[in-house]
């Protein structure tokens, strides 16, 4: 009998899942950031292929056409998320390799004024650095990193115990509107502001991160 009591017990617990425990956001990206990146593969289906291998049969009749044209559109509308890009995809590797690395700063530093001498000599441009520390956010340091092939200044803030990276290199191309995103389990933002591009992530809530990033847009616009 005790034994019957015992399996019983055991089961009970097994089943009212007090002994699970939820993986934090941040594992997924981890684990990815650690996986070698495979080229992307086309996938055996897609809505773009189904419509080409249909198109005879639509020819017949333009406004079926037309309809189911949009029926497809609308489906890829529906069911691809928005996505940061390859260079978002970099950046947020970028961050999880800082947060498992013992030394996520290069030079350690609140001041401003030690921070952005530091990546003379390092970089072929002066990235701005702009203390942030009566908005709630100081500066911790800055290091440099590599993406979108080519070295970076990353710049380190706080907000509380989160860390928020701010990826700053020159702009490129035409001037994007502002963005924010959620990738693996962070919240990210980027913008272009004065021929600089900045990519803003960190794992603290996205209101945290549109406050920082509102603050620093404010002072570089002064």
């Amino acid at each position: 009998m005790d034994n019957d009591k015992a399996a019983r017990s055991l089961h009970s617990l097994l089943r009212d899942g007090s002994l699970y425990h939820r993986a934090p956001p941040h594992l997924r990206a981890r684990v990815l950031a650690g996986l070698p990146r495979q080229p992307r593969r086309q996938p055996w289906f897609a809505w773009g292929n189904l419509a080409f291998h249909l198109a005879p049969a639509w020819a017949g009749g333009a406004l079926a056409g037309v309809a189911a044209s949009a029926l497809v559109f609308g489906a890829l509308v529906l069911v691809q998320p928005p996505r940061t890009g390859m260079l978002g995809d970099e950046i947020v590797a970028s961050h999880v390799r800082s947060l498992m690395s013992q030394h996520p700063v290069d030079v350690v530093s609140t001041d401003r004024h030690t921070v952005k001498p530091w990546f003379n000599g390092r970089l072929d441009y002066a990235p701005p650095v702009i203390d942030l520390a009566a908005q709630g956010f100081p500066l911790a340091g800055g290091r440099v990193d590599y993406v979108g092939h080519r070295a970076v200044a990353v710049l380190v803030y706080r907000y509380q115990r989160h860390p928020i990276d701010l990826y700053v290199f020159p702009a490129q191309g035409r001037v994007p509107a502002h963005a924010a995103y959620s990738a693996e389990g962070y919240a990210m933002a980027r913008w272009q502001q004065n021929g600089m591009s900045f990519w803003a992530i960190t794992d603290a809530e996205p209101e945290h991160l549109n406050t920082f990033v509102q603050a620093l847009r404010t002072w570089q616009g002064n």
